[in-house]
């Protein structure tokens, strides 16, 4: 007999809806603050993100009625067709800051590497959820060709960032996997030849940034610049901040990319430590839920998927962040939930939808 939905609704995870919700306001309230002090503020970026987190959560709420274990049936073909639509925006998607990864429809941008992380996370979690071990050459092969397709298609955008968040989240099944070393040196190697080989694909300025982070002082007028202010916006936010709208660096401009890439800068300019700490934790908290998750699912399916959805926003959050303290080379990877972006924010609600998916229908277990 099939038990409803409704029966299962105290499996529900608030603690992930409200951490999320939280996480969209943050970003919802500073693009507000980057409009405040402007003779002629333009609110358009805040409508955009309002609508495409008004369409996530109607995809999110539609999701408490699917059992994500249908996914299992349709993982390889939704996988393909994704890959296909990373295809089709190479020769049909428009270019925006040197890189192929975007469809235009009437004014209105979809970046489907963003929904490919999805079914990535989903092909990948019902691959690994039905091996046994990964130490076969054999097998290994089978998994990196998960990785090696969407890679390819992603550094001839260039998109370099969305390329490095694929590699972590492989790595992260793999570390679950427990690898012997010498197929681990392996990966990595791969990894790097791949770097070397996606170089030559780059545009001059992600190239920039990266030179940057090796020797700022030689690149301080191109790549290092945007890092350079990120740290002095941070800094002048001290402990509680300047308030909303009146930091300088973002109001006068001085911080390139603040609504995306550099968005925490804006936030702990705006909200000081106090503000940055607390986003920081409100990441901290969203992860321990997920990993509790994952943890708990007595179903191999579903506890691949939220491991899968764990790496993707442990490490695109904290690289973002650390983008913007200087601690790691500037790729490109927004802020999830939090960075303007409606494909980002998009994709983000609806792996929520997944999650609580799997809260509802997996048997739980009692630890």
């Amino acid at each position: 007999m099939r038990i409803s939905v409704y029966s299962r609704f105290h499996n529900f995870d608030w603690e992930i809806l409200i951490s999320s919700a939280f996480l969209i306001l943050i970003g919802c309230a500073t693009l507000y603050s980057l409009e405040l002090n402007k003779q002629q503020p333009d609110f358009s970026l805040l409508i955009r993100q309002a609508s495409a987190a008004f369409l996530g959560f109607f995809l999110l709420a539609a999701c408490l009625f699917f059992d994500f274990r249908h996914l299992r049936d349709y993982a390889y073909i939704l996988y393909g067709f994704s890959l296909a639509a990373l295809i089709a925006v190479l020769f049909l998607g428009a270019t925006i800051r040197g890189t192929t990864g975007w469809f235009s429809f009437s004014g209105v941008t979809f970046q489907p590497v963003e929904a490919f992380k999805i079914f990535f996370i989903v092909a990948l979690a019902k691959f690994f959820s039905s091996i046994r071990t990964l130490n076969r050459p054999n097998t290994l092969f089978t998994a990196l060709s998960f990785l090696a397709a969407p890679g390819i298609l992603i550094l001839l955008q260039p998109d370099l960032g969305s390329f490095i968040v694929l590699c972590a989240i492989f790595a992260g099944y793999l570390f679950l996997m427990k690898l012997r070393r010498v197929l681990i040196l392996s990966f990595i190697l791969a990894t790097l030849l791949a770097g070397v080989i996606g170089w030559q694909f780059l545009a001059p300025y992600q190239k920039d940034r990266i030179q940057s982070y090796f020797n700022p002082e030689q690149n301080q007028k191109a790549g290092s610049y945007n890092v350079t202010q990120s740290k002095i916006a941070i800094g002048s936010g001290r402990f509680f901040g300047r308030g909303l709208g009146l930091g300088t660096q973002s109001s006068l401009h001085f911080l390139p990319e603040e609504e995306t890439d550099f968005i925490f800068a804006v936030i702990s300019e705006s909200l000081g430590f106090t503000g940055g700490g607390l986003l920081i934790a409100l990441y901290a908290f969203l992860l321990s839920r997920i990993m509790r998750l994952a943890s708990r699912a007595h179903d191999a399916f579903g506890s691949e998927i939220a491991f899968g959805i764990f790496f993707w926003f442990a490490f695109q959050g904290f690289a973002n962040i650390g983008m913007n303290l200087g601690l790691v080379p500037v790729f490109g990877v927004p802020l999830p939930f939090v960075s303007y972006g409606g494909s980002s924010l998009l994709a983000s609600i609806v792996a929520i939808g997944v999650l609580e998916s799997v809260a509802l229908f997996a048997p739980q277990r009692t630890v």
